[in-house]
């Protein structure tokens, strides 16, 4: 299936180079025919992955600096909002690296879900499916959706939070992390306006998109019906490590405690429907990789992330003999030709 025209999936990151390939390739898979990222402060070769990509037409990448007083991810965002690539778009969703869309109608696809669309409707909320560490200690390279298949009842609290496919992004001021606020379309917002809906097709009549900012719902309204999002928060032990201590990009709160890694650990239930996609993921995937030059970076991003989880860790790199081994394969890869000033 033809991917879908002015679409655009749009990720804000930084220093997360190890998953940047499965991130696009899933989203390109999806059918989204515009893929783009936008970076501050990074360390890592993700910079690099992402111009490369640029350059053979894959991605659009950004570098952004943001108040470093001010949470980093709005800024982002509102940056984004004023990118030609996205005020031309008709469809647009928002989300993080950690962050799968699933679709449930068809195929699976950006195309079923739009063909299962209210009419009338400006934005769906999505609601997160949370999947836990199933006990993983160390992190590893390895495709995040893959990585288990453990995660929380669907109508557990964690799954609250929702994230949204927009229509018309250009109707609204910007598009936040998890649904776009400030309505310049067409006709008021009108109280209990019915045109932001839930994943199952119906009204979301608390959403105000002139008023506060709104992030979830009850755990009385979860619904997957159409479609969930596959939220890595956790993946590892090591992982998380990095983030503990951190403030948070989306608020600057520093909420990656015991507790945040306790309340999101969830392993109690089943579900493997992001395997359903594995033909088509592989495909997508194992073309981003036979680029030149792309699984090279890939490896050292790879090293970067590992480095950083030892020096995080108090330990010499040597007590992690996989970032040799990812810098000795980079060095082994051919290069992509490289422009002047790259």
């Amino acid at each position: 299936m033809a991917p879908v025209e002015d679409s655009v999936a749009i990720l804000s990151q930084r220093n997360e180079g190890p998953f940047l390939l499965e991130w696009i390739a899933w989203y390109r898979m999806l059918g989204f025919d515009r893929i783009v990222v936008i970076h501050n402060d990074c360390t890592d070769h993700s910079p690099q992955l992402l111009r490369l990509l640029e350059r053979e037409g894959i991605v659009f990448q950004k570098k952004h600096e943001p108040d470093p007083d001010r949470p980093p991810q709005p800024q982002a965002h509102r940056k984004v909002a004023r990118l030609p690539v996205v005020k031309s778009a008709q469809w647009a969703f928002v989300c993080d690296a950690d962050e799968f869309l699933v679709i449930h109608p068809g195929d699976g696809l950006l195309a079923d879900l739009i063909a299962a669309w209210p009419a009338g409707a400006e934005a769906m909320t999505i609601h997160w499916k949370i999947y836990g560490t199933d006990g993983a200690e160390a992190w590893t390279d390895q495709l995040v959706h893959r990585s288990t298949t453990r995660c929380a009842a669907p109508q557990a609290q964690q799954n609250t939070q929702f994230k949204s496919l927009t229509r018309h992004p250009s109707h609204w001021h910007w598009l936040r992390s998890h649904g776009p606020i400030g309505w310049r379309g067409p006709g008021p917002w009108a109280e209990d306006d019915p045109r932001v809906v839930r994943a199952d097709g119906t009204p979301f009549p608390g959403y105000n998109a002139d008023g506060a900012p709104l992030n979830g719902t009850g755990r009385e309204e979860i619904t997957h019906a159409l479609a969930q999002v596959n939220h890595y928060a956790l993946q590892s032990r090591e992982r998380f490590a990095l983030k503990e201590g951190t403030r948070s990009a989306a608020a600057h709160l520093d909420r990656y405690s015991e507790d945040f890694f306790r309340r999101f650990d969830h392993n109690g239930d089943d579900d493997p429907v992001a395997l359903k996609y594995a033909a088509r993921f592989d495909a997508e995937h194992a073309a981003l990789r036979a680029i030149p030059g792309v699984l090279r970076l890939h490896h050292l991003c790879c090293a970067d992330y590992l480095a950083a989880i030892a020096a995080k860790l108090g330990r010499p790199e040597a007590a992690y003999p996989a970032i040799a081994v990812h810098r000795e394969t980079a060095a082994a890869l051919p290069r992509h030709a490289t422009p002047a000033g790259d």
